[in-house]
């Protein structure tokens, strides 16, 4: 079984959109696997989660097929990005283990591997 943190730093735009969606797919060959998958939005990507969660993307019925697996988003990157009150009403869980960010070194302390975009 494999331990692995897919975190996402892109968002839906250019070839950003493209990078998310074969992470989201990555998280399902993972699951269907019985492998350990989480999912962490970083960065830009803060933004990617607040489109991801609206009902109304594209992309919403893959996002939701892996949302069990979302650790969740950065607190510190959702509000530099403005997108704070949208994360706080799709309750998607927000992130500051690490002075207000997410940790990556607790993902590397419980022994995951970690693949960005």
């Amino acid at each position: 079984m494999h331990k692995v943190a897919l975190v996402i730093y892109s968002q839906l735009e250019g070839s950003g959109r493209s990078a998310i969606y074969r992470q989201m797919m990555f998280a399902q060959e993972l699951q269907r696997a019985g492998d350990d998958v989480c999912i962490v939005f970083d960065g830009a990507g803060s933004v990617a989660a607040a489109a991801l969660a609206d009902p109304g993307n594209p992309l919403h019925p893959l996002f939701e097929s892996v949302r069990a697996q979302v650790r969740g988003v950065c607190r510190y990157c959702a509000k530099s990005y403005g997108v704070l009150e949208a994360i706080e009403a799709a309750a998607l869980p927000l992130l500051g283990d690490d002075r207000g960010h997410a940790s990556l070194r607790a993902l590397l302390n419980e022994g995951r591997q970690i693949v960005t975009v």
